[in-house]
């Protein structure tokens, strides 16, 4: 099946959305208004986009506050080799270490 050209506009749209790339998001809502595409559903795609784009936002909020809740471990129990390995940073990991650029 072929995708209508208002169809790609709004994946591009979301997709644009969702990795903060203003310029794509500008050019493809502008393009998608052109076409006709009525301003509720550009404003509904936007929103799914940045919904999901929030979810991670969320998780990583959530882990804070359980960290930060954590009670300090005293450095007098003995070591069980249960330590944490060190944090190996991936494509997927969202430490804040990796800063992407638009």
């Amino acid at each position: 099946m072929e995708l209508d050209q208002k169809t790609t506009l709004l994946i591009q749209i979301s997709a644009a959305a969702a990795t903060n790339a203003l310029a794509s998001l500008r050019s493809a809502v502008t393009d998608a208004k052109a076409l006709g595409v009525p301003n509720e559903t550009l404003r509904q795609a936007i929103e799914l986009a940045l919904e999901i784009q929030q979810q991670p936002l969320s998780h990583t909020q959530h882990l804070m506050h359980q960290l930060l809740r954590e009670p300090i471990k005293k450095g007098t129990s003995k070591q069980d080799g249960s330590s944490p390995a060190p944090h190996v940073h991936g494509p997927g990991c969202s430490c804040g270490h990796h800063h992407h650029h638009n």
